[in-house]
């Protein structure tokens, strides 16, 4: 996984800790865009597709997101409102970390909270290109495509 990849073995533990496993069925909303959320997912198994609502066009997915994955990294930061929605494509099964878990557990053993901040910049990285990419298709004009 993403996140987990290579730690030092003390650092799983640690994650183990604070994780849970949860397990959703297909076509099932994890998150609606704009729900309050502090949880983290790490996909095991399954696929979820990553939505957002356009006026006029409505739903539309701008990634999906398999096993090995995280969903949902902004929950890492702060509490905030979600800026899209997650719905599984498949029956799905998930690690969830609660955020303020996860950054106190930063906070208290800095080499955990360097790697993980990394690792997490670089998913942050791949998603903004993955959804710029996305986003410059679905907004070209009909000619274009």
């Amino acid at each position: 996984m993403e996140l987990a990849r290579g730690l030092d073995p003390k650092h799983v533990d640690k994650l183990a800790s604070i994780a849970n496993e949860v397990a959703f069925a297909e076509d099932e909303t994890i998150f609606h865009e704009g729900d309050m959320s502090d949880e983290v997912y790490l996909i095991r198994e399954g696929q979820v597709a990553i939505e957002i609502h356009v006026p006029s066009r409505g739903r539309m997915t701008i990634l999906t997101v398999g096993p090995g994955q995280l969903l949902a990294w902004s929950s890492l930061f702060t509490t905030q409102h979600k800026t899209a929605s997650g719905r599984t494509l498949s029956p799905t099964r998930a690690i969830t970390i609660n955020g303020a878990d996860l950054r106190e557990a930063c906070d208290a053993d800095h080499d955990l909270g360097y790697t993980v901040m990394w690792r997490v910049a670089g998913v942050i990285a791949e998603r903004l290109k993955a959804t710029r990419l996305q986003l410059l298709d679905m907004f070209a004009p009909e000619s274009e495509r």
